[in-house]
């Protein structure tokens, strides 16, 4: 119940993050602005995290991880309220800060919670299971989430997902213990943030993390206009493809997330690897063939859906005994890469060239197998011998 209650949580966080993508029309026509400045909401977001989780991070380092949990997982209730009903895009930008300040916390302890619940020795299995609410949230609270605001308007669609968060907070606190922080006086103050940021074992994942999550955020931020433009479906059919997407990305959690531990960097390459193929098929067939295209944008969520049990498997594998801190540095980089994504994929869309942005993401995709290949953080020694230490 207690990694349920995680899951939850992370399947509204990921649903939250994300609104801009699944209500992209109904804001841009709602606020009256073009789709790359609802884009900009993804960007300036990610940008909010990337600039105040680490400093966040090592000031919340003494506090009970389950009042952390609770107490950002409050601010995405808040700033969906807001967002809710912002009467400008202005209120809408300072709505989404609002959330954006709590989101890098929750995610740098939520793994962490969800190791010590299950032990050491289960860490994989455990970080995987509250992940499973990562798919979830793309197989059902993103198409949820478009198609209410289809049918019902985008103001609605955001008061359900504030009030999804609000039970999802209630559920941490009822169902979780206390957990004291761990490990406070070395993990605490700038010698401890200096530490982690200059690691060289955390480099390579943390590159990693930024190319592979920029090239997916430069297509995946405006994945309704690749739908749009290259499927061919617009308005409530959108959300049935999302749904497809979703579910093909549960599929991709499971199966990667089973040999996550026993095979890091094939679990790796299959994320960096099927990333670069599935925009090579959009790039290439998408304008011609709509059946091709929208198999390509499912299979897409396949690599996707074991992106974050990959990375952070490898955060834990080679920061076992600083899981917080690293996990905050690890969430600057996937962050920032979420940030320049959805900036460059809506500097391309912006001037009409939709398949420019779908050949950056090959590719990021490409270079980050270069990374994930020369590196021992993903490789099966560094693997086997981290095992007993998590």
């Amino acid at each position: 119940m207690a990694l349920g209650a995680l899951s939850a949580a992370c399947f509204v966080s990921v649903t939250s993050e994300n609104l801009p993508v699944a209500l992209l029309p109904d804001l841009a026509s709602g606020f009256d602005v073009s789709e790359p400045a609802v884009g900009l909401l993804v960007t300036g977001y990610a940008f909010v995290v990337a600039v105040s989780v680490v400093p966040l991070v090592a000031v919340t380092a003494h506090w009970d991880r389950r009042t952390a949990a609770v107490a950002t997982v409050a601010t995405i209730t808040a700033s969906n309220l807001l967002l809710a009903v912002a009467p400008t895009y202005g209120v809408a930008v300072a709505a989404r800060v609002v959330s954006a300040v709590g989101h890098g916390v929750f995610w740098s302890v939520v793994a962490p919670m969800a190791a010590r619940l299950l032990g050491p020795q289960q860490a994989g299995r455990a970080t995987a299971v509250v992940f499973a609410g990562n798919s979830l949230a793309f197989l059902f609270g993103l198409p949820l989430t478009s198609w209410l605001g289809a049918t019902i308007g985008w103001r609605p669609a955001v008061l359900t997902v504030a009030g999804a968060a609000a039970l999802s907070a209630l559920l941490i606190r009822a169902t979780i213990d206390p957990q004291p922080a761990e490990g406070s006086t070395p993990q605490r103050g700038p010698a401890a943030v200096r530490r982690v940021v200059t690691d060289g074992t955390l480099a390579p994942v943390n590159v990693a993390t930024l190319i592979t999550v920029l090239g997916h955020c430069t297509a995946f931020t405006y994945i309704t206009v690749i739908i749009a433009e290259y499927v061919h479906l617009t308005g409530p059919a959108t959300s049935g493809l999302l749904l497809a997407h979703g579910t093909a990305g549960l599929v991709g959690l499971v199966l990667i997330g089973r040999q996550v531990d026993r095979r890091p960097q094939a679990t790796a390459l299959v994320v960096t690897v099927g990333l670069t193929a599935c925009m090579l098929v959009l790039l290439v067939a998408g304008p011609s063939s709509a059946a091709v295209a929208g198999v390509a944008v499912v299979l897409w969520a396949v690599p996707a859906g074991g992106l974050s049990v990959v990375l952070q498997a490898a955060v834990l594998r080679v920061a076992p005994d600083r899981p917080d801190l690293a996990s905050a540095v690890y969430i600057v980089a996937y962050q920032v890469g979420i940030g320049l994504g959805a900036l460059i994929g809506g500097l391309f869309i912006g001037h009409g060239a939709l398949p420019v942005a779908v050949a950056a993401a090959a590719a990021c995709g490409l270079a980050a197998t270069a990374v994930v290949r020369r590196s021992a953080a993903f490789g099966p020694v560094r693997a086997s011998g981290c095992g007993g230490a998590r």
